[in-house]
């Protein structure tokens, strides 16, 4: 039998938040209005389709006092005390009176964990504690979380009181605690019961296990992404509109199809499924959310003089692997023509539009592409990088914009040397070299830079 918590306390405090946070389910109806949740229902969270723990939403308290003092009518002994409310509930379930008590008292009475939720916002008052007197007298292991919902600050207020009748209080906000803190929530929760230890110790161990495959998962979508971008030609039938303006456009909207279709991807292997990827906001400076904005290419991506100094690096290391291949027979023709044409071409290409980029319409064929502007990949990387910080940061209980807040573009980041590998790289494919090495070298580029995303937010 896996562990299981119920979430409890008073209504329009966050449970329903801290619930989807800690089940990754972005479905479970979360809003500002009380009494959203009005019976009980368990969530269970999944690694692999390996049920890891059961947490359950409920209904808030309302009459707490009231039952308080039922359940003091008998005078009872500590040892009894769990049977008395079980007495409390089989007389009331099911009669309406009570009713939210009685919800959110049944997984409790079935076995499950207390995490009590205060908004430490708000000033502690002391009818709250008949609340926690109730869930005292269950028996149940239990521990308090603070949940900072609005501006004030009463934390210290509320964990003297909450120290009195939980086992451990910590603060956890449902809208900011990224992967990292649920797990260390879960870690802690080992503390609750010798049952439930080891099983929640190989929760946390499956749920980093998780965030390390999911980003491996990520660094190929997102390799897949560049090289069918990079590669991505329209053709076009030749019955249709032969304004070059109307196939450009075409040609642009394939590739930010692209680019939608693999942060679909990303997203749906982060758990969430409801986000409005039309309406991605890259909060940079000046920058709005279209893949080929001007603003865009300017903040995001590199300088023109990078571009064209890994431009000719890169060429030359292209041509220097072609004469490789001949056998040193091209007499290194290949690296001074590949240097001189990587730099020439990142130079003129460099100072070209987005919008503009190197493609032509094919008179014959009437195909439009590949995308030749160098700076291309490099913004395509920086989104994508950027999409997925957000992703790390974002809590399943977040139903509003879904914003990348990152001030500064990933690839101007990296040193010269990952960014020569990668010029190179998106050399190889831009050429169609059939060398399947660009590939997975990209996608171990990619792996290795994404895998330090969480150093570096943990930071």
């Amino acid at each position: 039998m896996i562990p299981s918590f119920a979430v409890v306390g008073r209504s329009n405090k966050g449970k329903s938040s801290i619930v989807a946070t800690l089940t990754e389910n972005d479905r479970i109806a979360v809003a500002a209005t009380p009494r959203t949740t009005t019976y009980s229902q368990g969530f269970t969270f999944q690694v692999d389709e390996k049920p890891l723990f059961t947490v359950f939403d409920t209904p808030g308290f309302e009459e707490a006092p009231t039952i308080l003092e039922w359940l003091k009518a008998v005078p009872v002994t500590a040892n009894e005390r769990r049977g008395r409310v079980l007495e409390f509930y089989n007389n009331f379930q099911g009669s309406g009176q009570f009713r939210y008590e009685c919800e959110l008292l049944k997984p409790i009475l079935d076995g499950a964990s207390i995490l009590y939720v205060a908004d430490a916002s708000h000033p502690y008052r002391a009818n709250f504690e008949s609340e926690f007197e109730i869930l005292q007298w269950t028996g149940q292991p239990s521990l308090a979380l603070l949940n900072q919902i609005g501006e004030g600050h009463y934390e210290a207020d509320w964990k003297r009181a909450l120290e009195q009748y939980f086992r451990k209080v910590l603060t956890f906000n449902a809208h900011t605690a990224w992967v990292q803190d649920r797990i260390q929530l879960i870690q802690e929760l080992t503390f609750l019961s010798d049952d439930t230890r080891e099983p929640l110790k190989a929760a946390a161990r499956a749920m980093k296990r998780q965030l390390d495959n999911r980003l491996r998962d990520s660094a190929l979508v997102l390799s897949k992404l560049i090289v069918e971008s990079l590669r991505f030609e329209l053709k076009i039938d030749e019955r249709e509109s032969t304004r070059e303006a109307d196939h450009s456009q075409a040609f642009l909207n394939a590739l930010r199809e692209h680019e939608t279709k693999a942060q679909k991807e990303i997203a749906a292997l982060f758990g969430f499924h409801d986000l409005n990827l039309h309406a991605v906001d890259f909060d940079l400076p000046a920058v709005d959310q279209d893949l080929f904005s001007k603003e865009t290419w300017e903040i995001l991506g590199l300088s023109r003089k990078e571009l064209i100094t890994i431009g000719t690096t890169s060429g030359a290391v292209a041509g220097g692997t072609l004469d490789a291949m001949v056998g040193g027979a091209s007499f290194m023709v290949g690296t001074g023509i590949g240097g001189i044409v990587g730099g020439l071409g990142s130079a003129y290409l460099a100072f070209s539009e987005p919008a503009l980029g190197g493609f032509k319409l094919g008179r014959k064929k009437r195909t439009i592409g590949p995308y030749k502007n160098p700076n291309f990949p490099w913004v395509l990387l920086d989104r994508e990088v950027a999409f997925i910080r957000a992703l790390l940061r974002r809590t399943h209980a977040q139903r509003g914009e879904f914003v990348s807040e990152d001030r500064q573009g990933f690839a101007s980041s990296m040193g010269s040397k990952y960014k020569t590998r990668l010029g190179f790289i998106f050399q190889g494919i831009r050429w169609n070299v059939k060398l399947r090495s660009f590939e997975e070298n990209l996608q171990s580029e990619l792996t290795h830079h994404l895998l330090e995303l969480v150093d570096k937010i943990d930071a």
